[in-house]
């Protein structure tokens, strides 16, 4: 029965990701759009041009890179760069609905509509990243329906079991225990919302307090936290302060976060059941009190974005760029990366021309170390592979 639930779970998480990834795929292009545009210099329309690419990614962690990739590469001033920094958090929107839909909607009805549409239009273009998504949300939503007959299962036999009072304990001593295995975990597996796909299933089966739902959520935030400063910390100088001080940004607001979260929780007098019944009022309570969470993350940006945004950047420092890790993992967005694409190609051509015009140069014209700047710059490039 536990690999029943085991396997349950992860199939739960695939079409979590596997939903994140085409929603994006399908407004790629609009992000794309955006971007081709160019961002307003009117504060107003910054701020939406920026919000309707952060939120049609639908993933709060890969708009996060992706907004610091556009910096380190030169493709994209400091000002929009940090505010879609800032505003990462509203990428948790698409999966915010998508949890609505947890418990409350038939997964197989969703297939069968896919089924139903590619027996009617076949496989068309127009419907390909539609379906995509649908299939997503309908796996999402058949291994929920999984994970909570396996758990209810699995409670009845670990009835009077330490595991089961320690999950359901909702003290300050086990929270803290909870916070402290989901951060080891975030760390191993470094997948976005795992800890959300967990929380969602052990607390709707009433194994989970409130308090360690919130408290394995955290978690997972103040991990993506050490490992975005991680990450970033081989990059150029500026984006090394900017990667430093929102990590540290993201750790304490998080905590902060945590904390009105569970006061929150209390206000609204939202607390512990093992009844099976309330699902859908205990998934809506957690989605609410996961997005107050972000929503003081995002409003502590908000002040930090203010004074770092408007920092100019030193044009002069040594060309650090982000590695071809930062592709392979998935990191950034698909519609910005095709636009980034072209901007590093036009780059690379013209530090090219420059270095086929050093070969003309007599010696001593052109200092050496910033031939060797040129070069390392080209070779960085090179090997990006966007």
């Amino acid at each position: 029965m536990i690999l029943m639930w085991l396997g349950s779970f992860v199939l739960m998480l695939w079409g979590l990701n596997s939903f994140q990834q085409n929603f994006a795929r399908a407004f790629s292009g609009i992000q794309r759009s955006i971007l081709e545009k160019g961002f307003s210099s009117s504060m107003a329309t910054l701020f939406l041009q920026s919000a309707a690419v952060t939120a049609t990614e639908a993933s709060p962690l890969r708009s996060l890179y992706t907004s610091m990739a556009m910096l380190n590469l030169r493709i994209l001033d400091a000002r929009p760069a940090v505010l879609m920094m800032c505003l990462s958090p509203f990428a948790l929107i698409p999966v915010f609905l998508l949890g609505l839909l947890y418990l409350n909607f038939s997964g197989f009805f969703i297939l069968g509509l896919c089924v139903v549409a590619l027996l009617r239009f076949g496989k068309p273009n127009y419907l390909d990243d539609a379906l995509k998504v649908l299939f997503s949300v309908g796996v999402f939503l058949i291994a929920g329906e999984s994970v909570l007959k396996s758990s209810s299962i699995i409670q009845t036999y670990l009835t009077q079991n330490d595991l089961v009072f320690f999950l359901a304990d909702g003290r300050f001593s086990a929270v803290l225990v909870l916070v402290a295995l989901s951060f080891v975990v975030s760390l191993l597996v470094q997948t976005e919302f795992w800890s959300l796909a967990l929380a969602l299933s052990l607390l709707t089966s009433g194994m989970l307090s409130f308090n360690g739902a919130l408290g394995v959520l955290l978690g997972e935030r103040l991990a993506m936290a050490m490992i975005f400063w991680y990450r970033t910390r081989s990059l150029s100088l500026d984006c090394q302060r900017l990667g430093r001080q929102y990590a540290i940004l993201a750790f304490i607001s998080s905590v902060i976060g945590f904390w009105i979260a569970g006061e929150t929780r209390v206000f609204l007098n939202v607390g512990f059941s093992s009844d099976v019944s309330a699902v859908q009022e205990k998934t809506f309570s957690l989605l609410v009190l996961f997005g107050v969470m972000l929503a003081v993350q995002w409003f502590a940006g908000m002040i930090w974005g203010h004074f770092a945004g408007n920092k100019q950047n030193d044009e002069m420092q040594d060309a650090k760029y982000i590695t071809a890790a930062w592709i392979y993992r998935g990191l950034l967005a698909e519609g910005p990366r095709d636009w980034a694409k072209d901007k590093v190609h036009k780059r690379l051509s013209e530090i090219r021309y420059h270095l086929a015009g050093m070969h003309s140069l007599k010696e001593g014209q052109l200092p050496a170390h910033i031939q060797a700047r040129i070069k390392d710059e080209e070779h960085q490039l090179s090997n990006l592979h966007l």
